[in-house]
């Protein structure tokens, strides 16, 4: 079973007095940075780069400075900045100024996990990863409410690491509650990357095929959207599902929704849809061919990823979202 960490098992005493830089001002940056401050945290830098999230964090009261000069001043850094621009600024602008055994603090456990940094033998590596975006973190910790959390130790040169990765989670508001969970990087960043190339592609083109069978049906594509999407119906189901769980949302809907529902799972072989899903998972994500091949082409200006928005643009649920009005 996995381990809880709660308020009680931090100490923030000690680790109150070290120099915390962010890199990265975004969401979670943010959040995480005015967090630790109200925990008491005095000495906080933020590294940014000239973007539209540096006046913010200045205008909230942060000595903002260029990266490599946030981070040769900590003794804790917090690596908030996308996945997909890790590898190159830990690259160019982190690893030849980190200061002997400093702590590395990562939210995604991607660029750890498929060893896309070249890490020095005594950095402590450890992941506090909020399962919320930004705003929830910062929201939550002001209501002084609880948030799900994975912790990790990813590597431990000091001894020390599980207890600073305790202690930060405890300082920006994660041990609350339900406490938070024992995790690893490998685990973090793979259910989430199976979310997006499996779990999700499958929800995507059964959205996508569903219209296309409503629509030569003679529906109307106004009428499809909204009972499909538009009403923000299924955004009520997984609000109720985080409540109460996956299938027992069932029980707020109408006894015919309920039997259709469980019916139609029973009746549905899932066997070729398993066998995708493990595909995914074992051949493109847990072998890191995923990682190396996104890596390549980010090198390459991400080309792929212009060419497969303009494919979606074409489909015919996108058109008809189109001919609606929505928002770009």
């Amino acid at each position: 079973m996995p381990k809880f960490f709660y308020d009680s098992d931090a100490d923030l005493s000690a680790i109150r007095n070290k120099k915390v830089a962010f890199v990265g001002y975004g969401n979670q940056g943010c959040a995480q940075a005015l967090n630790l401050r109200d925990s008491g945290f005095d000495n906080i830098v933020v590294g940014n780069i000239d973007d539209e999230y540096k006046p913010r964090a200045i205008a909230d009261g942060f000595r903002t400075v260029s990266i490599s000069e946030a981070v040769s001043e900590a003794e804790v850094i917090f690596l908030l900045i996308p996945d997909e621009d890790q590898q190159q600024v830990w690259k160019d602008q982190i690893r030849d100024h980190l200061l002997p055994n400093a702590t590395l603090v990562v939210a995604s456990g991607y660029a750890v996990a498929f060893d896309l940094l070249e890490l020095p033998e005594t950095l402590d590596v450890v992941m506090v990863a909020p399962r919320m975006i930004g705003a929830g973190v910062r929201d939550r910790y002001v209501a002084k409410e609880p948030y799900p959390c994975f912790v990790s130790v990813e590597r431990n040169p000091s001894g020390k690491a599980l207890q600073t990765a305790i202690d930060l989670a405890c300082a920006i508001g994660a041990t609350r509650g339900r406490g938070a969970v024992e995790s690893s990087c490998l685990e973090e960043a793979g259910i989430d990357l199976f979310a997006e190339q499996a779990l999700w592609p499958a929800i995507n083109t059964c959205f996508l095929q569903a219209f296309q069978v409503l629509k030569g049906a003679g529906f109307s594509d106004e009428a499809i959207l909204f009972d499909m999407y538009l009403s923000k119906e299924p955004s009520e189901v997984f609000e109720r599902a985080s409540n109460v769980g996956f299938f027992k949302q069932l029980k707020f809907h109408s006894k015919t929704s309920q039997f259709g529902q469980l019916r139609g799972t029973k009746n549905s072989d899932g066997t070729a849809l398993k066998a995708q899903f493990e595909k995914v998972l074992h051949k493109d994500i847990l072998s890191g061919e995923f990682a190396k091949y996104w890596s390549n082409s980010l090198a390459g200006g991400a080309t792929e990823l212009e060419q497969l928005w303009k494919d979606v643009e074409q489909e015919p649920i996108q058109i008809a979202e189109n001919n609606l009005g929505l928002q770009k």
